[in-house]
């Protein structure tokens, strides 16, 4: 009896811990920004980003996609990422609409400075897009892409500022063409819960795509350390952005694992 007494009380310990741990997890936003953050997700975590997003574009034409993320924190410090752009939609003023499936992409992000230069927090990143949606339906290139980013971060009291610089090798039937990116974000907390940000970002122009200068402004809400909300616009600045888009997305932590 005075073992099961003893034992009882131990199992009642180790689940109040784990509940502990489980409690403990805090989400790591990406959304709804191009820029990516230098910090990963926590070790043990697994993470999804969602959102939905309708694009309207110079030509009168419009795109709908519903860009989703899960990321997983392997150990401290590296995560590994599975993303897509999700269920895709082309509207066309005078042709029938498309849709289907976006591609799938593979990514691997460590950051492996902490508080250094200034107090930034550095990171790299890599990501491999499969040609796995329609190339037919004018979904996908048709063929795979590669992407290698440098993230800087740091934190001023309740201010965050993340800059991006990137290099991606857009596949092409007889090679690959270098398209360069950037992005300067900045975001605010007004209270435990509100939180807005702005961001600029960039894509250079290649032999098949034109240069795509935007902005995005967005408002988030933190409903707990596990689930944040938010909803903005990108707004283009150049003839090769989009006019606008609207978006509205969450960021969840769906669980441990693995403990670390």
């Amino acid at each position: 009896m005075r073992l099961s007494i003893v034992g009882i009380g131990l199992m009642t310990l180790c689940c109040g811990a784990l509940k502990a741990q489980e409690a403990a997890i805090e989400v790591n936003p990406n959304r709804p920004t191009f820029a990516s953050p230098s910090l990963t997700t926590q070790s043990g975590v697994a993470e999804v980003e969602f959102g939905v997003q309708q694009s309207y574009l110079r030509d009168e034409s419009t795109a709908f996609s519903s860009p989703t993320l899960l990321k997983l924190g392997i150990v401290k410090d590296f995560e590994v990422r599975v993303s897509s752009n999700g269920y895709l939609r082309y509207g066309y003023p005078d042709e029938p609409a498309v849709s289907g499936p976006a591609d799938l992409a593979l990514g691997l992000q460590w950051c492996f400075i902490h508080d250094g230069l200034l107090g930034a927090d550095m990171a790299v990143q890599f990501t491999h897009k499969f040609a796995t949606a329609s190339a037919s339906k004018g979904l996908s290139s048709g063929e795979a892409d590669n992407t290698l980013g440098f993230f800087i971060s740091r934190d001023f009291g309740k201010n965050h500022v993340d800059i991006n610089v990137l290099e991606t090798w857009l596949g092409q039937p007889d090679g690959t063409i270098r398209q360069p990116a950037a992005a300067l974000s900045a975001s605010h907390g007004f209270t435990d819960v509100w939180s807005m940000g702005g961001e600029v970002y960039t894509l250079g122009a290649t032999r098949v795509t034109s240069r795509i200068v935007s902005n995005l402004w967005y408002v988030a809400y933190k409903v707990s350390s596990r689930l944040v909300l938010d909803t903005g616009v990108d707004i283009g600045l150049n003839q090769g952005a989009q006019k606008y888009s609207v978006f509205a997305g969450l960021t969840y932590g769906i669980g441990r694992f693995h403990r670390p």
